[in-house]
């Protein structure tokens, strides 16, 4: 018999009867590691011999939608969205202090439009496609301010510059933190935080360890990859600028045969089918046929009667199709 525990269903687990002032009740307030481990693992952490978690490796991200032009290096985005908000669904410090221009572009185009102007306003901000399911736009970019006063400076900067250089129409605006925050607690005008959430995010800081290098963004090949997959998405969603970065269809498109004369087409099916499986050229297919009518007018041979002088008439006819068919 296998002594090995089964893993308890988490609704199950959720169910316990945990009295707050046992002592396994404050071993379960502190398990900090329990909620937060998978995740911060999953992220490239580990649990050191300190007693902290350190990132195990530092390396760019690959197959990401975004092209980062410069990052605000105050804000730990992975630790403050992933772990603070989604385990334990408080808005944290930085987040409540974090301002966004948000830019709109219509097209892909507009998109390498913006990345140019987020390029030449050289501040911390980043640019893709946007992959979220719940969100009803294709592209956006993303102006990182660290308070209201520099996030209103900063609208005023984007929108003069995105209506120069790409269009007054493409839609620009301020909001506080991230979407997903206010689509679960509401306006961001009434967010704030208890004494428990602060003591609680100080605790998380001490115990995660974000140190980094210093690195120099994303190389060539990231960003070839990024523009890869944009085009990929823009050519997905019908963008009607995408040919201008692929120079023709990405994919050549279906024949279709719903317009034109019927006659025609079968003939051209013909043609096809001659010159695939068997290499013959399109005026040679047309001679014989041309000959074969000529055999119908003259001597009042049907294509029956030539498919039985030429011992075509007992062919299976499951494959009557391959044979030669006119109008």
């Amino acid at each position: 018999m296998s002594n090995t525990l089964l893993e308890v269903p988490a609704n199950i687990y959720m169910a316990r009867n945990v009295q707050p002032t046992s002592y396994y009740g404050k071993c379960v307030k502190g398990d900090l590691i329990s909620k937060i481990h998978a995740p911060l693992v999953q992220a490239g952490f580990y649990l050191s011999y300190e007693g902290v978690y350190k990132r195990r490796l530092i390396s760019v991200g690959v197959d990401t939608p975004w092209h980062h032009v410069k990052h605000l290096r105050s804000k730990k985005c992975g630790l403050d969205h992933n772990i603070k908000f989604d385990v334990f669904g408080f808005v944290p410090p930085k987040c409540l202090e974090c301002w966004k221009v948000v830019v709109y572009p219509r097209t892909i185009k507009e998109l390498f439009a913006l990345l140019e102007v987020e390029k030449s306003l050289d501040k911390p901000s980043k640019c893709g496609i946007d992959l979220r399911n719940y969100i009803s736009v294709l592209y956006d970019g993303f102006f990182y301010n660290n308070s209201l006063d520099e996030g209103r400076a900063r609208y005023e900067e984007v929108r003069q510059a995105v209506s120069e250089h790409i269009s007054p129409e493409v839609k620009v605006i301020l909001k506080r933190g991230c979407t997903e925050y206010e689509m679960v607690l509401g306006p961001s005008v009434g967010w704030t935080m208890t004494k428990a959430q602060h003591k609680l995010n100080d605790q998380i800081d001490e115990f995660v360890d974000q140190t980094t290098p210093n690195t120099s963004g994303q190389p060539k090949e990231a960003i070839d990859q990024v523009h890869t997959h944009w085009i990929e998405w823009a050519w997905k969603h019908a963008d009607p600028t995408v040919k201008e970065y692929l120079g023709d269809d990405l994919y050549a498109p279906c024949v279709h045969y719903e317009e034109g004369d019927i006659n025609i087409i079968k003939a051209d099916i013909m043609r096809a089918r001659a010159k695939v499986k068997y290499d013959i050229d399109g005026e040679v297919t047309d001679a014989i046929h041309t000959a074969l009518r000529g055999f119908d007018m003259t001597k009042r041979i049907t294509m029956e009667k030539v498919g039985a002088a030429i011992g075509f008439e007992g062919i299976n006819p499951l494959y009557r199709g391959e044979g030669i068919e006119i109008g």
